[in-house]
């Protein structure tokens, strides 16, 4: 099993280079001591050209450390001096999501569940629902298999929300449902919204049997430290 922490920070566009340099020089080095954590991510905007979806401007920060299990997690959120790497920055508003991380097998890709690639295609579906477990259920048993087919792609993952045992520091969001595609570059993401299997991605969508709640589809640059 591996246990995804998120922290999405919503903070004015010309403070983003501000922040995300402060967390990767500051705060990152400060996570990755603890014995708990595997790895850190820090993500930062860009703008893909999607045919059925436009969510406007991404976050301009999102941060994701990884964790064994539940009890891994616990044991990190208890931390005070992780709760200080994670403390929210002046005028940001900041939420936070824990995962299952699910991945998904692609052709020609011998590790689907490790990242090589930056290029990242966040997409969360939230409440209200009428029938969250339908929809997770029709959802990672007919979608990723889909984006797998989708040229250059490098990773699908299915992010499934799970009860945090510790204190988060930052409000759950009300997330039901996560998934990431990873691509090389935001050009080999662009040319897989023009083909056909996204046009297929959209008709599956729609024929989703519970029709989705709020959502959201945000191309970010990744970067991975460990």
């Amino acid at each position: 099993m591996t246990i995804a922490y998120f922290q999405t920070l919503n903070v004015p566009t010309e403070a983003g280079p501000d922040i995300r340099a402060s967390f990767r020089e500051q705060a990152v080095p400060k996570l990755l001591q603890h014995p708990e954590i595997n790895c850190v991510s820090v993500y930062a905007p860009e703008l893909v050209d999607d045919p059925y979806v436009d969510d406007g401007a991404p976050p301009e920060l999102v941060v994701q450390f990884n964790v064994a299990d539940l009890e891994a997690l616990a044991t990190v959120l208890a931390d005070k001096s992780v709760l200080e790497q994670l403390a929210t920055p002046e005028n940001a508003t900041v939420s936070s999501e824990v995962f299952e991380v699910v991945a998904y097998d692609i052709e020609g890709v011998a590790e689907p569940a490790k990242r090589t690639a930056p290029l990242s295609f966040n997409v969360r579906y939230y409440a209200p629902v009428t029938d969250e477990q339908h929809f997770r259920d029709f959802y990672v048993s007919h979608h990723p298999q889909i984006l797998a087919e989708l040229p250059g792609i490098r990773n699908v993952f299915c992010y499934l929300p799970v009860a945090p045992l510790g204190a988060s520091p930052h409000p759950i969001s009300i997330c039901i449902l996560g998934n990431e595609v990873v691509f090389d570059t935001l050009e080999a993401l662009n040319e897989s919204m023009k083909t056909a299997v996204r046009h297929r991605l959209r008709d599956d969508y729609n024929a989703f049997p519970v029709r989705p709640g709020p959502n959201s589809h945000y191309a970010m640059q990744r970067q991975d430290f460990s």
